[in-house]
């Protein structure tokens, strides 16, 4: 069993359980449990070795909760923050709510895009997507007022792809990454390894 940092508050353990290849996917949902500070199990799958297995498990990631299973991050993401974590959340009709959920999907296209990194046009679409949010996150810490679940999903994403491309075009970016990358819940997910920017 493991705790995470952040003292869940809102809903007491059921049968919490992440199955996640390291580096993959399922970081974004260990970084988010981190976060959150409930406790869950941990169940591991074969090590991620490179960029593409990391992208595609050969085993997909899953979250248990109690009755409940989800296999998306995206509705991994949304299922912590709205059972367990009201701070990292923007329920339905508060400020805020439509750009949180669009940040926590756009993660997805972030990441198809490194994915598809070597399809005719994909690099110009992986180019303008961090053209995109580098210019939204220039003028703020984090994607809305304050941390939130969607940094967990974006921030991965983020991650993944300065793997693949240079940040240094996108200094905000590059900021955002490593504010991310300073938080003790990041830095529990990604297991210590040095995930610096290439």
């Amino acid at each position: 069993m493991h705790v995470g940092r952040g003292g869940c508050k809102a809903k007491a353990m059921t049968d919490l359980t992440l199955w996640h290849a390291p580096l993959s996917r399922s970081t974004r949902i260990l970084w988010l449990l981190e976060e959150i500070g409930c406790a869950y199990r941990l169940e591991a799958l074969p090590s991620s070795r490179t960029l593409d297995s990391a992208l595609h498990p050969a085993r997909p990631p899953a979250l248990r909760d109690g009755e409940a299973m989800m296999h998306e991050t995206g509705a991994m993401a949304e299922w912590l923050c709205e059972t367990r974590a009201a701070h990292l959340w923007r329920e339905p009709g508060a400020p805020g709510r439509a750009g949180w959920l669009d940040w926590l999907h756009f993660s997805e296209t972030m990441v198809q895009h490194v994915a598809r990194r070597e399809e005719a046009g994909a690099p110009e679409h992986l180019t303008a997507a961090l053209r995109l949010l580098d210019a939204w996150i220039g003028g703020s810490e984090w994607l809305l007022s304050e941390f939130s679940g969607a940094d967990c999903q974006i921030g991965y994403s983020v991650w993944v792809s300065s793997q693949v491309k240079s940040l240094d075009d996108h200094p905000a970016l590059a900021a955002y990454l490593g504010r991310c990358a300073a938080r003790p819940a990041f830095q529990a997910a990604f297991g210590g390894r040095d995930v610096r920017l290439k």
